[in-house]
């Protein structure tokens, strides 16, 4: 049995235990989920939510514990770094450089002859054992969605590429930002002396740049690729750094050119933000996702089924794009075999699917035949006749191809003995 397969038994087994259905989310820890908690698509939310305070929290703990040294603050980051995890499996990219900071800096090294880093150390494995043991037992499943965002290596020039493609991204984010900034660096008068010191400094500086030296560096060793939206976290005591380096004293007129640059630049990013929505489009034809009309897909898709089967739509098999606009919209909330694979949804048990029916949907390719991708689990599904629908803005059409897998209850039979 091969580790996607042994992970679905257990996460299987599990649920059967607790008389509930096992949904975890893909890159965190499977938790057995009632079966109406998947109508809240709030995963993202939470992992912002969740992610970044302990994120700033742990910040706060290393800084303080090395200028103070208390014990209540190693305390503090160990328990912050090992919540981050339960977020974020991303939190390894801000404990390795604050590791390092520890060894390498000479004024910071002396905390290692206090018991502080080695209880900061024990309070976050202490925090994560339940999920590592998780990990463990279940063949580190979430793994494979890293796996699959990142991509493959194509040779010596992706170890270049790669983490510089991840840098040159970040910094283009990083440009309101800056401009924000600009008013406490210029016009430059004669330096002025500042709060903090270079203790204060070092370890700040380690902070905002430690973490995405880190992700570079696992790029350009890898070779493997990374995804912009990875550096949300990384960046978050940047501000701090720009604050705590600006060689001048925060006069009134600096904090209100703060303030204007800041409502220009969030202008600016609200006409972006509405031209290429409400008027570029008009011009471009570009496509928008946001304009997929996924409500209307999950109509039709529902009452189609239900007018062949006389039953409400229970799976959907198809792309994690059209399966999850079907999940999402449709009065049922479908559960989604992702790519028609059961490794990408080992929480779904294939019997059970077979036994209930399915919808299968697509929406590029022959529309009159079964994607190859989705025929593993689909090979005998009805193609039906293609629909088209209009996009959220009426100018434009999405064609729709699908099958139903008609439910088969003497499968779940067969399969129970």
């Amino acid at each position: 049995m091969d580790r996607g397969a042994r992970g679905r038994v257990r996460l299987r087994a599990a649920a059967r235990r607790h008389g509930v259905r096992a949904q975890p989310e893909l890159g965190h820890a499977a938790r057995p989920v009632h079966r109406r908690a998947h109508r809240l698509r709030v995963g993202v939310l939470l992992v912002l939510l969740w992610m970044l305070p302990f994120w700033a929290l742990a910040g706060f703990a290393f800084h303080r514990a090395l200028r103070g040294g208390w014990l209540g603050h190693w305390l503090l980051l160990g328990l912050a770094i090992g919540m981050s995890l339960w977020a974020k499996y991303f939190v390894v990219v801000l404990a390795v450089p604050l590791a390092v900071f520890i060894v390498f800096d000479e004024r910071a090294r002396k905390s290692l002859a206090t018991p502080g880093p080695y209880i900061a150390a024990a309070v976050a494995l202490a925090t994560m054992a339940p999920h590592l043991v998780w990990l463990v037992r279940n063949d580190f499943l979430p793994f494979s969605y890293a796996e699959h965002r990142a991509l493959p290596s194509r040779g010596l020039i992706d170890h270049v590429w790669h983490p510089l493609q991840f840098a040159l991204g970040q910094a283009f984010f990083l440009v309101p930002s800056v401009l924000i900034a600009m008013p406490l660096f210029f016009p430059r008068r004669r330096a002025q002396k500042r709060g903090g010191d270079a203790f204060d400094r070092r370890i700040v500086s380690w902070l905002a740049f430690g973490p995405i030296v880190t992700v570079m560096a696992m790029s350009a060793l890898s070779g493997r690729g990374t995804v912009a939206m990875w550096g949300y976290p990384l960046f978050l005591f940047l501000g701090l750094w720009l604050v705590l380096t600006a060689p001048q004293k925060f006069e009134a007129i600096r904090i209100r050119r703060v303030i204007a640059a800041w409502a220009a630049v969030f202008g600016c990013l609200a006409v972006a933000f509405i031209a290429n929505y409400a008027l570029l489009p008009n011009y471009d034809h570009r496509y928008r996702a946001v304009f997929f009309p996924g409500a209307d897909l999950a109509r039709e898709l529902s009452q189609r089924y239900r007018a062949a089967t006389g039953r409400p739509v229970i799976y959907v098999i198809g792309s994690m794009w059209d399966g999850g606009n079907v999940a999402h919209y449709a009065p049922d909330h479908p559960r989604v075999l992702i790519d028609g694979k059961p490794a990408r949804a080992p929480w779904i048990d294939l019997a059970d699917l077979r036994s209930k029916g399915a919808v299968v949907v697509w929406t590029d390719g022959d529309l009159n035949a079964v994607p190859p991708g989705l025929r593993s689990v689909a090979v005998d599904a009805a193609v039906q006749p293609p629909f088209v629908l209009r996009d959220r803005r009426r100018d434009s059409s999405i064609n729709v191809g699908w099958a139903i897998l008609y439910p088969r209850p003497s499968f779940a039979v067969r399969s129970s003995h």
